[in-house]
C-alpha cells in the first residue's frame, strides 16, 4: 500500500510512554514507532497522572518519534465516595477516575487545529472521550486494546479467597464487562493485541472490525548479547516489570514465597534479581537468601542483559506481556506459565520454558542449569522468533493494509 506522507494519527494514552520501562509504556511506544516507521505521522496527548507523572522536560524527549507531544496532569488517587457513587454507575470506577475536563479541553483544541485520519485509543479507558472525537472530528475512531480489561479482574476474583476482596473483584469484573462490550459498538476498528483477543472481542460482537497487532521489537535496536556461562555459579535469574500492577505483585509473590525456597535450597550460588516501577513495601521488605530488590532501573535493556533467565510468573492478568518479547528479543530464556504466555506464538522448551507450579518452576530451572547449550539454544531461538515474527516496520505495514483495506 502506498501511504501518503500527510496520513495523520492522533494517540491517546493513559499514561505518558516517557520512560518506556513498563508494558504499557512499551506497547504504546511500539504501535506509533510502527506507524511512524512506514511513513505516518503521529501526535500524543497523554494524561500525566500523579502516580506516573512526567517529571521531565518535553525537549529531551525523542523529537524523531512523534510529531508533537502533549500532556496534561491529573490525579487519579483513590476517592472512596466517588468509589461507592460509580459502584452504580454505567462507566467502572477504574475508568471514570480518567476522565478529566481539562484533558477534553486540551483534545478539543487539537481536534480543532488538526485534521486527523485516524485516532487510535490505547485502551478502553480513552474510550469515555469517543463523544468529542465525533464531535469534533470525521476522523475514523480506532480502539488499541492492551488485555481484556474484565478479565483481569475475573482472573484475581477466582484466585482470591472468600471475603469482601473477593466479592469485590465479581463486581468489578462484571461492571467492566458490560462497558467493554457496550463501547465496541461506538469505535470504528479494532486492534487488538493478539489473536486471542480479537476473536474474544469479536464473540461479544460479531460484525466488529479489526485486526492484530502484537507489542513489536524494532529489528534496528543493536543490544542482542549472547554469551555462553559456563558454570552455573554465575547464572543469574530476573524479574522485571511495573509493580503498581496487581496481577504483577500477585506473581512475583507467590515465586518468592512457595518456588524460591524450593530452589535457593537446591541451588544456594542462584541469585534472583527483582526490578520495577513502584515496588511496594510488601514486597520492597522481603528479605530472603539470594534475592536481590533492586527497584526501579534506569536502563531496562541493560539490566536484561545482565542476567540470563527470565521470570515471568503471571497467575492473573490478559493480554500480551511486553516484558516477554523484551527478554525474548534479548536472546533470554523465559520461564512464565500458561497465562503469562497468552498472546505470544512460542513453543514450550524450543524457544521459552512454561511452568505452572512450583515443582515445575523448580524442574524447569534445574534443567536449564545443568544443560547450559541448550539453555543457550532456547535463547537463540527467542531472539530469532521475535525478529522474524514480531519485528515493528513489518507489523506497521500489516497495520496499514488492513486500514486502506477496510475503509477504501
Amino acid at each position: 500500500m502506498g501511504v501518503s506522507p500527510a496520513m495523520r494519527v492522533l494517540q491517546l494514552t493513559k499514561k505518558v510512554p516517557f520512560p518506556s520501562k513498563d508494558g504499557e509504556s512499551m506497547a504504546i511506544r511500539s504501535l506509533a514507532s510502527s506507524l511512524i516507521s512506514n511513513g505516518v505521522s503521529v501526535d500524543l496527548l497523554s494524561l500525566s497522572t500523579n502516580k506516573h507523572r512526567f517529571s521531565s522536560q518535553l525537549d529531551d524527549l525523542d523529537s524523531t518519534l512523534y510529531r508533537s507531544i502533549n500532556m496534561v496532569d491529573i490525579n487519579t488517587n483513590f476517592h472512596p465516595i466517588a468509589f461507592l457513587i460509580n459502584l452504580l454507575s454505567n462507566i467502572p470506577y477504574q475508568i471514570s477516575r480518567f476522565v478529566k475536563k481539562d484533558y477534553e479541553v486540551k483534545l478539543i483544541s487539537l481536534l480543532n487545529q488538526n485534521k486527523y485520519d485516524y485516532i487510535l485509543l490505547e485502551t478502553v479507558y480513552l474510550t469515555p472521550y469517543i463523544p468529542v472525537l465525533k464531535r469534533y472530528s470525521s476522523a475514523k475512531i480506532l480502539l488499541r486494546t492492551h488485555n481484556m480489561e474484565y478479565e483481569i479482574w475475573d482472573r484475581l476474583y477466582n484466585r482470591a479467597d472468600w471475603g469482601v476482596s473477593k466479592l469485590l473483584y465479581k463486581w468489578l469484573a462484571s461492571q467492566m464487562f458490560r462497558y467493554e462490550s457496550f463501547r465496541l459498538h461506538a469505535i470504528d476498528y479494532l486492534i487488538a493485541i493478539s489473536e486471542r483477543e480479537l476473536l474474544m472481542f469479536k464473540a461479544f460482537y460479531p460484525s466488529l472490525s479489526g485486526s492484530v497487532v502484537p507489542i513489536t521489537w524494532n529489528a534496528s535496536i543493536e543490544c542482542y548479547q549472547k554469551t555462553l556461562k559456563r558454570s552455573n555459579q554465575y547464572i543469574s535469574l530476573f524479574f522485571i516489570g511495573s509493580l503498581d500492577w496487581k496481577p504483577n505483585q500477585e506473581g512475583l509473590l507467590w515465586f518468592l514465597h512457595k518456588v524460591w525456597p524450593i530452589c535457593h535450597a537446591k541451588f544456594p550460588n542462584l541469585s534472583f534479581y527483582v526490578a520495577g516501577r513502584n515496588m511496594p513495601d510488601k514486597i520492597k521488605k522481603i528479605t530472603l537468601d539470594g534475592v536481590i530488590m533492586m527497584g526501579e532501573v534506569d536502563d531496562a535493556v541493560a539490566f536484561v542483559n545482565q542476567h540470563d533467565i527470565a521470570i515471568v510468573p503471571l497467575l492473573s492478568g490478559s493480554g500480551m506481556r511486553a516484558k516477554i518479547i523484551e527478554a525474548m528479543a534479548l536472546g533470554k530464556v523465559v520461564i512464565t506459565t500458561s497465562i503469562g504466555l497468552e498472546g505470544i506464538e512460542a513453543k514450550d522448551t524450543y524457544d521459552v520454558c512454561l511452568a505452572d507450579s512450583p515443582e515445575e518452576y523448580v524442574n524447569v530451572i534445574q534443567f536449564l542449569l545443568t544443560h547450559p547449550d541448550q539453555m543457550m539454544q532456547i535463547g537463540i531461538n527467542a531472539h530469532h522468533n521475535i525478529m522474524n515474527n514480531y519485528e515493528s516496520l513489518t507489523m506497521g505495514k500489516k497495520l496499514l493494509d488492513s486500514l486502506d483495506y477496510h475503509f477504501n
